[in-house]
């Protein structure tokens, strides 16, 4: 069987769960990324970023406060886009350098010119989740959509949440089954040979760049 490479990466951490997400991953030696607020980011939080790099997950940046950026100035996208590039180089020594996901995977033209300036690399979502991220979501539909639109090369959003992390129990081990490598997203560009990544425009399925 042909091994398909796909990553996962969280949003909206750090959060509850988001141990136990590497704790789940790792039994199937799986690796993911976590998109992380700056605001969230304190001293009882901290703990939970090393223990994800420890782990070998990857952090990416994921605004400060998760506003649309598309509504405030372009001071505040920078500020927004690179808080939390420095508060994690500042706490904990790692650097995320151009990684991010935009929040609510919202932009427009300027917004995007933005990031371009700021030679961010965007993340997106090559796949359906179950919109994971509603209070309501339920483990049987996230399980249902993630697994039926899994494929090589994809760039999953999902999030820190309890509902994934229960339906992360069914996925994981199917994907292991179906063929899946979960990697982090560094590490599933370099496997794909992806050495001049685009900046400002959101990256889906790295098949397609």
């Amino acid at each position: 069987m042909l091994t398909k490479y796909m990553t996962i990466v969280f949003d909206d951490g750090p959060l509850p769960f988001m141990c136990e997400i590497v704790d789940l991953f790792n039994e199937y030696s799986f690796k993911a990324g976590f998109a992380v607020m700056g605001a969230r980011i304190n001293d009882d939080t901290e703990y939970m970023l090393k223990y994800a790099i420890d782990n070998g997950f990857q952090l990416v940046g994921h605004s400060h406060s998760h506003p649309k950026l598309e509504t405030v100035s372009r001071e505040q996208v920078i500020k927004e886009m690179t808080k939390p590039i420095s508060y994690v180089k500042n706490r904990i020594g790692y650097d995320m350098k151009n990684w991010a996901r935009l929040p609510h995977l919202c932009r427009d033209e300027s917004v995007l010119q933005i990031c371009k300036e700021l030679k961010l690399i965007l993340l997106g979502h090559g796949m359906r989740c179950g919109s994971d991220w509603l209070v309501d979501a339920t483990p049987e539909n996230i399980i249902h959509e993630t697994l039926d639109t899994a494929c090589d090369g994809a760039i999953a959003c999902m999030h820190v949440k309890e509902h994934t992390y229960q339906a992360l129990k069914t996925i994981l081990p199917e994907l292991k089954k179906r063929g899946f490598e979960l990697v982090n997203p560094d590490e599933l560009f370099k496997i794909k040979g992806k050495t001049d990544i685009p900046i400002g425009i959101h990256i889906h399925n790295i098949n397609e760049i």
